[in-house]
């Protein structure tokens, strides 16, 4: 006769460790301080020694509305995440909404930057009116500068910069990296993982790589391959930080070619409105390891200062996706 500890195993809702919180398979090691899945949790609390539950750090909600109204609950913040769209599609402005919305929650933010200077990246926010001085001087945003190396003639590159351009660069002195050869990955990834150290960066915050095409075009393929395999390692897996990077759609010569080494993928595309001439940017979540989501297109549109949000037809179409106080969707899935 079955007892009650297999009706919990059996129910949707099965018995929990007292220190990892994940399901026990099995039958409960069960104690005077609590009842455990193995030896390893109970003689963790008997030397008081604790973790972090799942529900701590195992989802992070974007911000982004249409990424969050296809996945639930939110991405795993230890996936490597691609963003993949052809030219025209918004995906620099959809990089830049999920870097601002990781500093609106109060988060940590590293930008590495292969495709601008670093005023150039910085100046992506306030193009989208979205003011990032106050990040700067609370010492929660970095910029990885692995761009101003190619710059034949530096100097004068400083010298042209306007008076608001010499500002941002100014107040973000502090914050701006440069790595001294971004052709070499692994300086890249050591520069990386030496700026995750000073901000504290461990289950908290997000990596922004703007963009993999570029480096792409300093370095051979296997080492794309290698860098993106590396940081997954070191900083999605080992610090529970998420990563996500762009990359543009270009048929067969798209970088990088091999998206089996994505925890994620996020596509974009542009696609021709049904009932005129309008070209709409579409956005699908392809493939995202370790959580559900409606594997759909839906239809997009862009506003400075609100960022991408999903656009009038498929709102009309879909029921709205709820959103509490902490940034988290509710359990409302479109039919």
């Amino acid at each position: 006769m079955a007892g009650p500890d297999s009706a919990d195993r059996t129910d949707r809702h099965p018995l929990r460790c007292d220190h990892c919180g994940y399901p026990i398979p099995n039958e409960p090691l069960s104690t005077d301080v609590g009842r455990f899945c193995s030896k390893a949790c109970h003689e963790a609390v008997i030397d008081e020694s604790t973790v972090s539950t799942p529900e701590e750090y195992g989802r992070v909600a974007t911000g982004v509305e249409p990424i969050d109204s296809l996945v639930s609950g939110g991405i795993p913040t230890d996936a490597f995440v691609l963003v993949s769209g052809e030219e025209g599609t918004r995906r620099s402005e959809l990089l830049t909404e999920l870097a601002w919305r990781a500093l609106e929650r109060g988060e940590p933010l590293v930008v590495v930057s292969y495709a601008n200077p670093p005023t150039a990246t910085l100046e992506r926010f306030f193009e989208n009116e979205w003011n990032v001085l106050s990040a700067l001087e609370e010492d929660r945003l970095r910029v990885l500068d692995c761009f101003t190396h190619r710059l034949a003639d530096r100097e004068g590159f400083l010298d042209a910069r306007n008076e608001w351009t010499a500002f941002v660069a100014e107040a973000a002195t502090e914050a701006i990296v440069e790595v001294n050869d971004p052709g070499d990955v692994r300086e890249t990834a050591s520069t990386l993982l030496g700026t995750l150290d000073d901000l504290e960066m461990s289950e908290t915050g997000l990596v922004v790589i703007d963009s993999l095409d570029e480096l792409d075009a300093l370095v051979q393929d296997q080492l794309v391959h290698n860098f993106v395999k590396d940081v997954r390692a070191t900083v999605c897996k080992a610090r529970y930080v998420p990563i996500v990077a762009g990359a543009t759609t270009a048929g067969e010569e798209s970088a990088p070619d091999d998206e089996y080494v994505f925890d994620g993928i996020v596509d974009l595309r542009l696609a021709d409105h049904a009932e005129s001439a309008t070209r709409l940017t579409q956005i699908a979540i392809r493939k995202l390891i370790g959580t559900r989501y409606l594997p759909q297109w839906v239809t997009c549109e862009y506003e400075p200062g609100r960022g991408v949000t999903v656009s009038a037809p498929s709102r009309e179409s879909s029921r709205p996706v709820d959103v509490d106080g902490t940034g988290r969707r509710r359990d409302r899935v479109d039919r």
